[in-house]
């Protein structure tokens, strides 16, 4: 399922990108274990997921990805507020993640889900390590940010 969502990538010229390995089945086997991986199913198939990682003080989302046979129908959103209503429940008060700048599907996406730039002086330590880690990964050969978004009702 990754690596067909990631082909999307390609389609806008970001092969490494798309080239990406997905990561190993451990990681969701522990993200599972500590109820940090969220599934959307269909016809009792997965065709989508959300990764999460506690990070600093937020709950922080490492991955989404839906099927692009099952794109466009909302999934994403779904899986994304399914990942807000987790935070609140377990007493987060905000989330994060690092993303695209540009990508349709990634930073103007979050945006129109009300989450908002984080500066880099404003970057947890926790945070900073993720983006230098992507820096060294090669990913800012497109522009990337951070986000974040409150999860408090008040």
């Amino acid at each position: 399922m990754e690596v067909a969502a990631g082909s999307l990538f390609r389609e806008l010229d970001m092969d490494a990108v798309a080239d990406d390995p997905a990561p190993e089945p451990e990681c969701f086997l522990r993200a599972h274990q500590r109820g940090h991986v969220l599934v959307a199913e269909a016809a009792n198939c997965v065709v989508g997921f959300v990764l999460l990682n506690e990070l600093d003080d937020a709950l922080h989302v490492e991955q989404v990805a839906v099927v692009p046979t099952h794109g466009g129908q909302g999934i994403g959103r779904k899986l994304m507020l399914a990942a807000e209503d987790v935070a609140r429940c377990r007493g987060y008060r905000r989330m994060t993640l690092t993303t695209f700048r540009d990508v349709p599907f990634n930073g103007p996406f979050y945006k129109s889900m009300g989450w908002s730039a984080v500066s880099q002086a404003r970057l947890t330590p926790g945070l900073a390590d993720v983006r230098r880690r992507e820096a060294a990964a090669g990913l800012d050969r497109w522009p990337r940010i951070a986000m974040e978004k409150s999860v408090t009702s008040d």
